[in-house]
């Protein structure tokens, strides 16, 4: 039996001879997968003493202090009347003389009539009549009663949408 033994047993060594990385900790030493290094952290790791210095308390307040009021614009208007070297603002329109900054808009003025485009009829929407200014067969620009301007899409079946510039949708006939 003891020649079958000596070939497997050859072919065992081969097989070994063929490892490098062959972890012998009896006799190399050191385990060469432990993990390197020299931080505080692998210290502690290993079970050893820090060798970092505790924290210490800052003297003094290190807080800050109370937060501030937002300043208003009413606060920001008068710090820029107040500097020196600045224009005087500009009047308001229509503000009528005497009464002191800030206190009125005053009247406003009319507002001017949108020219008409040839050859369309206005729009009648709830407000009033609406007039037509520019556009395409695809859509057109109206101004409103109010002064407000809109946007109108035919939709092809007699009705026309109008989109407000408030955002508002209204749906009206199409003026023939």
């Amino acid at each position: 039996m003891r020649p079958r033994a000596l070939p497997a047993f050859a072919i065992l060594l081969l097989a070994l001879a063929g490892c490098t990385q062959v972890h012998a900790p009896f006799f190399a030493g050191s385990d060469p997968y432990a993990p390197a290094g020299d931080g505080e952290t692998m210290h502690r790791v290993r079970g050893e003493a820090p060798k970092a210095a505790p924290l210490a308390q800052a003297e003094g307040n290190v807080w800050p202090g109370p937060i501030q009021a937002e300043p208003t614009l009413e606060s920001l208007e008068k710090e820029q009347l107040s500097l020196p070297g600045q224009p005087a603002p500009p009047a308001m329109p229509g503000a009528r003389p005497g009464l002191p900054a800030g206190t009125g808009v005053g009247e406003l003025p009319a507002i001017p009539p949108v020219p008409r485009v040839a050859g369309t009829p206005p729009f009648v929407t709830r407000e009033g009549s609406a007039v037509p200014s520019t556009g395409t067969p695809a859509y057109q620009t109206i101004r409103m009663p109010n002064g407000t301007t809109g946007i109108v899409v035919p939709n092809g079946n007699g009705t026309s949408t109008i989109i407000r510039s408030d955002g508002a949708v209204e749906t009206v006939p199409t003026p023939k």
